[in-house]
C-alpha cells in the first residue's frame, strides 16, 4: 500500500490509512492446517516460504483528538531479526504521518488489537541507546487479559510478544490503560473482543451517521484468510479464531462494514458473501 490512503470519514471521524511497512513470514505458519497447494494460489513465497506480511495502520482525528490504531513492528529489531524477517519500509509510519500532516506528539491516544511485536513494536524506539516513547502524549489501550499474558509470556508465547523490548519499557513510562471486556473508547470509537488469535484480542470499531468501520486485526489478518478454516499456525486458540471468524464476517456482510485487515495491501474495503468462496472482499478506492 502507498503511505498513505485517505480520508474518508465516517460519523465525526476522518480515517487515513497508513503504512508502517512490512516483514515476511514463513507461509505455512500464516496459513496452519491448509496445504500449500491451497495457499500458494493466494499468494506467492519466497525462495525460503515466506510471504509479504504488510503493516497497515490507521490514522483517527475527530472529536478534537487524534488516535492512532496499531503502530507495527518499529525500527528496534536487531540485524538479525531484520534478515530473519525481511523487514522493509522500517520508517514508513514516521513517513505516513508527516504526509498526513500529523507528528508524533499529536497523537492523544493508542490502540491496538494485541500486544505482538508486530503491533506494538512502533510504540516506542531506541534513542542514544534508551528506549522511548515513540508518541510522547499518547495512552495505549489494551486488554487487560492481553497485559496480562504479554509480561507473564512463557516459551510458547515469548517470541511474539518480545517483552523487554517492546512490553516492560511501556509499563515503565506508566503509559498503558487497561480494558475490561467491550469498552467505549470515545464517543463512536469502541473496542469488542475477538479472541482467538490471542486470548485477549479486540477489534476496534469506529461507528457514527449509520455507519460502521472496523479494524478487525488478526481475527482475519488479511483478504487470503477470509474462509474460516483458513486460521494462523501462530494462533493460540485456533478453534475460538475459527468460531469467532464466522461470527464477526457474518456482521461485517449484514451490517455493511467498512473492514481493516491489519496485513493487507488494501486500505479497507467491505465483505460480501459468495456462494463457492464463503466470503470474498471488495476493496474500496477512495
Amino acid at each position: 500500500m502507498s503511505l498513505v490512503k485517505g480520508p474518508i470519514r465516517v460519523g465525526v471521524y476522518e480515517l487515513w490509512a497508513l503504512s508502517a511497512g512490512r516483514f515476511w513470514l514463513d507461509g505455512g505458519t500464516m496459513f496452519g492446517v491448509v496445504p500449500k497447494t491451497l495457499w500458494g494460489k493466494l499468494v506467492e513465497p519466497d525462495e525460503r516460504n515466506r510471504i509479504p506480511q504488510p503493516l497497515p495502520c490507521l490514522l483517527i482525528r475527530g472529536r478534537g483528538k487524534t488516535w492512532l490504531i496499531e503502530t507495527g513492528i518499529g525500527t528496534k529489531l536487531p540485524d538479525k531479526m531484520q534478515e530473519i524477517y525481511k523487514q522493509e519500509g522500517a520508517g514508513d509510519l514516521d513517513l505516513s504521518l508527516e504526509a498526513a500532516g500529523v507528528c508524533h506528539a499529536d497523537v492523544d491516544g493508542i490502540l491496538v488489537t494485541h500486544l505482538h511485536q508486530d503491533h506494538v513494536g512502533g510504540a516506542t524506539r531506541i534513542v542514544d541507546d534508551k528506549t522511548v516513547l515513540s508518541f510522547p502524549k499518547a495512552k495505549l489501550f489494551v486488554q487487560r487479559q492481553e497485559w496480562d499474558d504479554a509480561v507473564n509470556c512463557d516459551g510458547q508465547t515469548a517470541a511474539g510478544y518480545r517483552r523487554d523490548e517492546n512490553i516492560l519499557p511501556l509499563e515503565k513510562a506508566g503509559v498503558i490503560e487497561l480494558l475490561d471486556g467491550n469498552s467505549e473508547i470515545a464517543p463512536g470509537l469502541r473496542v469488542e473482543m475477538s479472541p482467538g488469535h490471542t486470548r485477549g484480542h479486540q477489534s476496534i470499531f469506529i461507528e457514527g451517521d449509520g455507519q460502521t468501520a472496523c479494524f478487525i486485526g488478526d481475527l482475519v489478518p488479511s483478504r487470503n484468510h477470509l474462509r474460516p478454516i483458513y486460521v494462523m499456525a501462530y494462533d493460540i486458540y485456533p478453534r475460538e479464531t475459527f468460531l469467532n471468524k464466522q461470527r464477526f464476517l457474518d456482521r461485517a456482510v449484514d451490517e455493511n462494514w467498512l473492514v481493516v485487515f491489519s496485513h493487507d495491501e488494501a486500505p479497507w474495503g467491505r465483505i460480501k458473501r459468495d456462494d463457492r468462496a464463503g466470503y470474498v472482499f471488495v476493496e474500496e478506492v477512495v
